[in-house]
């Protein structure tokens, strides 16, 4: 597994020198030089992933600010064409048209998503569509009213104009339709920029098949007129042939920064001074604090792959009431948080990332159990491992460094023209 605009980075640092483009053409490779730090920002169907990056003098890459980004792909100028179309025809004929004339509906949309990357503000052209006659035929049997005579009583009479089954699509409507998808990609890559490590960037790579979009492209360059903005040939496929990369070499990239904060339950010791009353416990007669989130990596700090943290523990089962307990297995529960010094693991953002699940030796635990427990940065994963210091047995669990896109359901990758709400 590897993140996105890594693998997009990646393909392009490869490539020769012809199939990198810029706006002068003359400042591209310097963008790989050593030392020198680029944000990729590779823009999909469903999100849009930013990652800010550092070449290094081994030509190795450092990742310099947390993987960021949201769901501002190019679906969302697919929806907004869409609602456009269901305020001109109405939401009933869109839900008719799109569940008994399947095929149409989807090279409509094909149609647009061909035309939406090829459209120009400064040609200030109209976009074609051409329009299926199932849906002109339809919106005539529900309504009784011709299209026309609908664009001319509608709000974008000025905008809008059907010819035969052609409809032409004023520029500064289809414009309307990237304004607030583009501000979003623009504001997180100006975040991004405010980072102490990366106020020197000096170029931006768009990569994905979004970015194929010239008003995109002219937009990220007006913004960042004082920043190099390159494309890399086949930017669509960039992600796709970086990963192949990675995956015979993934020590290419060799340092990230943390997404989250990480780190392991513990108990400790109860202080009235410092702890929760309601989280005080009896262990084994002793007065001790359950839910202690100690950290062993935190959000936005810069790891090395193969980096590693330890925490010593201890568990033990003296009193009678814990003597059952030494046959059953021990958990060594992982957890992360949105919050860089989290205190409990109760605390809001954090959640169990992971678990080692221990069974005893010989069936049985002695009283006193002696554990280290290890977490290693290993590369787009974390490894954890517990050493159980008198037998020196490891029990090991790997689970993603990486933010997951299935924790979240609106960074999903993938564009299904049917899921589009109507």
């Amino acid at each position: 597994m590897v993140y996105e605009p890594e693998a997009a980075s990646i393909y392009a640092r490869l490539l020769p020198v012809d199939k990198l483009v810029g706006e002068n053409g003359t400042v591209i490779l310097k963008a790989f030089d050593p030392g020198r730090k680029f944000i990729v920002v590779d823009a999909g169907g469903g999100t849009v992933d930013i990652s800010a990056q550092q070449v290094l003098e081994n030509g190795e890459l450092k990742i310099i600010h947390r993987e960021c980004g949201g769901p501002w792909g190019g679906e969302c100028i697919n929806k907004q064409f869409v609602n456009m179309l269901k305020e001109l025809f109405g939401k009933e004929v869109m839900n008719q048209f799109k569940s008994n004339n399947g095929d149409d509906f989807l090279q409509l949309l094909r149609d647009f998503e061909v035309k939406k990357k090829m459209f120009k503000v400064e040609d200030e052209e109209s976009l074609t569509i051409r329009m299926a006659l199932s849906l002109i035929e339809l919106f005539l049997d529900i309504e009784h009213l011709d299209v026309p005579t609908a664009i001319a009583r509608s709000r974008f009479n000025e905008n809008l104009r059907l010819k035969r089954d052609k409809l032409y699509i004023a520029g500064s409507l289809v414009e309307t339709f990237f304004t607030e998808t583009i501000q979003m990609i623009i504001d997180e890559v100006l975040s991004i920029l405010k980072h102490e490590r990366c106020s020197d960037v000096s170029a931006i790579m768009l990569a994905g098949g979004f970015s194929e979009a010239d008003i995109l492209q002219n937009a990220i360059k007006k913004q960042f007129q004082s920043l190099e903005v390159f494309i890399p040939t086949d930017g669509a496929l960039a992600v796709l042939k970086g990963a192949v990369i990675y995956g015979h070499n993934p020590s290419i990239v060799s340092m990230r920064v943390c997404y989250h904060t990480y780190g392991i339950h513990v108990e400790k010791e109860f202080d009235s001074s410092i702890h929760d009353p309601k989280k005080k416990i009896n262990h084994d007669g002793i007065m001790r604090c359950a839910n202690i989130f100690e950290v062993l990596f935190e959000m936005d700090q810069e790891v090395h792959i193969g980096q590693t943290r330890s925490k010593d523990l201890r568990e033990t089962f003296y009193s009678e009431d814990r003597q059952q307990m030494r046959y059953d297995p021990i958990i060594y529960p992982f957890v992360i948080s949105t919050n860089k010094h989290p205190f409990y693991t109760t605390d809001d953002g954090c959640m169990e990332h992971g678990s080692i699940i221990v069974s005893p030796p010989n069936g049985m635990w002695p009283k006193i159990v002696n554990s280290k427990i290890l977490l290693k940065i290993g590369g787009t994963e974390l490894v954890g491992t517990c050493v159980d210091k008198e037998t020196m047995k490891e029990t090991s669990v790997r689970f993603e460094f990486l933010p997951s896109i299935h924790k979240n359901p609106e960074r999903k990758r993938l564009f299904d023209p049917f899921y589009l709400d109507i």
